[in-house]
């Protein structure tokens, strides 16, 4: 039977390119390194060194062998990692969703720096919208959701906490017949236009809408940056946070409306009661602690 020893010899004297080194390297004598070979070469009746040369070369089968190995050996070795990893209390995968309201941009660096303390750990990254965030907790598709919005469900199974308040503001294009309302806007008079929405991801639970103005026509898209790329081409009106706005602003792509409404929300980050895993503790922990999210929830539009 093949045996993982005999790969890991066999792996050796490939990297290190001499029975004589590999044997250095797995502290054996060379004739053990020699003598695990021609066993293994005798169980598998197959020939895995060409040696009518002065250095022995891997034929064909030594090749193929060699590098189905080494996938058997590294598999073993992830499984004994994240046998490791459970049994110290850190996941093997943590599933995360951030809303589409929210940028990942200040997320990217703890990420980063999770992977780096725990290689074997496997990172899921989802978009929701409104209560599409909440589904993925409730049927546990997600181990934390960060940036969810409006009333918590109401089993009490969950932990928040709160990591800022976000203010949309209406939008339009520059070409769009709105651009040219007389400030102060009245709701009534935005009504003649299509209004660009997000559509609620979640499939069980009721859908939410924010801030819907227009009566005459809806154009219904997937997330944030399907609703900034609608408003620059003209589509429609709709709302944006400043952080999302802000490059087609500066580029005078588009342009602001003023209303009367206060468009503000509590943005939280929340998990399971029951969900100890250090991975999820640790990733909670760093955005509430240091306010990650901060900096880009409270800019707020200059134009």
């Amino acid at each position: 039977m093949l045996s993982l020893d005999a790969l890991q010899v066999l792996d050796s004297i490939d990297r290190k390119g001499s029975f004589a080194a590999a044997a250095d390297e797995l502290y054996r004598a060379p004739s053990a390194v020699t003598y695990s070979i021609k066993k293994l070469e005798e169980q598998l009746n197959v020939n895995l060194f060409d040696r009518s040369q002065q250095k022995a070369k891997l034929t064909r089968t030594g090749k193929l062998l060699l590098e189905q190995g080494r996938d058997i050996l590294q598999q073993v070795q992830r499984l004994e990692a994240q046998a490791k990893q459970v049994e110290s209390g850190w996941e093997t995968e943590l599933r995360i969703v951030i809303d589409t309201i929210l940028p990942i941009a200040p997320l990217w660096p703890l990420i980063k720096e999770l992977q780096q303390q725990q290689p074997w750990l496997n990172i899921k990254i989802m978009e929701e919208a409104l209560s599409g965030s909440w589904e993925a907790l409730i049927e546990q598709r997600a181990d934390i959701i960060i940036g969810v919005s409006g009333d918590i469900p109401t089993s009490g199974q969950w932990h928040t906490n709160n990591i800022g308040m976000i203010e949309t503001n209406l939008y339009c294009a520059s070409t769009h017949p709105a651009s040219k309302l007389i400030s102060p806007i009245d709701d009534n008079a935005l009504t003649q236009f299509t209004h660009i929405a997000i559509s609620d991801s979640a499939r069980q639970l009721a859908p939410r809408s924010i801030g819907l103005i227009g009566l005459k026509q809806f154009l219904y898209v997937a997330n944030m940056e399907q609703k900034y790329q609608a408003i620059i081409n003209d589509m429609g009106i709709s709302h944006l946070p400043y952080h999302i706005a802000k490059p087609a602003l500066e580029k005078g792509l588009i342009k602001k409306i003023p209303t009367k409404r206060n468009n503000k929300q509590h943005l939280n980050i929340a998990w399971q009661k029951n969900n100890t895993g250090k991975a999820n503790v640790w990733l909670r922990e760093r955005v509430i602690g240091e306010k990650v999210f901060g900096d880009d929830l409270n800019k707020q539009s200059e134009f």
